[in-house]
């Protein structure tokens, strides 16, 4: 059965239909419509060593820098620090939401503030460089055969010195480097992988990193086709167990 790539209409989730419709709930609602889970929520059984350091970091930081109450027990500091963590692991996602909106939007967006514009103005001459056209965006693929399903960012014709540019499936990813080098992980190769998989294309796929501080950069990483082959071997073996482990293959009509 052929693959579905439907623009995105809202914002993503968890699950989505056969027509590329986002399911709003869990796997209780995904089973009534036989949904298909997306791919960030199918690696999210399989251990992501960044996303682990990073939680890590914020509990030991709000550890650091939180002043313990008066007669606070261990067990209550402990708690309010893991509240605290969670609180800074939230804003950052909401600024990664935010600016992967300016990216989104990167041709018409007006910005907030002076930090926002100059986000804007970097990423417009990023992509001026480099980008000859953008063929999709924002889009849900659907791979009906093997039961899963997701949103990539960008799928365009980059520069390579040819008329017609070469094809390329682009995903932002935003971070905060804490003033050391931008890092492409592992596990974004993984996601990449699974979207070009589901889209059936031959197309070479790549990272565009940017820092999310207040001095913001893009890093652009191509990911070899020798990784993203792995790197998909990986994610249907991730793919075989989620739907075993949830006795849940949206694929078997």
């Amino acid at each position: 059965m052929a693959n579905l790539i439907q623009p995105s209409r809202g914002g993503g989730g968890h699950f989505y239909t056969k027509d590329g419709e986002a399911v709003e709930g869990g796997l209780r609602e995904a089973r009534k419509v036989r949904a298909f889970p997306s791919v960030t929520t199918v690696m999210g059984c399989a251990k992501n060593y960044g996303l682990e350091n990073y939680k890590r970091e914020q509990f030991g930081l709000a550890l650091l820098t939180l002043s313990r109450n008066d007669g606070e027990t261990d067990e209550s500091f402990i708690e309010r620090a893991d509240s605290d963590a969670n609180a800074q692991s939230v804003k950052a996602m909401e600024k990664g939401t935010h600016i992967h909106s300016l990216w989104e939007n990167i041709d018409s967006v007006v910005g907030e503030n002076s930090l926002d514009e100059k986000r804007i103005e970097i990423m417009r001459d990023w992509k001026a460089e480099n980008i000859l056209k953008i063929e999709q965006s924002e889009s849900v693929v659907v791979s009906q055969a093997y039961g899963f399903a997701g949103r990539f960012d960008t799928l365009a014709r980059v520069k390579d010195g040819t008329k017609s540019g070469e094809l390329m499936l682009l995903d932002l990813k935003t971070s905060d480097p804490k003033g050391k080098k931008l890092k492409p992980w592992e596990s974004y190769c993984m996601q990449l992988s699974a979207y070009s998989f589901a889209l059936g294309m031959d197309v070479a796929c790549a990272n565009i990193m940017f820092n999310s501080t207040d001095n913001p950069e893009i890093l652009f990483h191509r990911w070899e086709r020798s990784e993203i082959e792995e790197a998909r071997v990986g994610f249907l073996g991730i793919l075989a167990y989620w739907q075993w482990a949830n006795n849940y293959r949206p694929q078997d009509v």
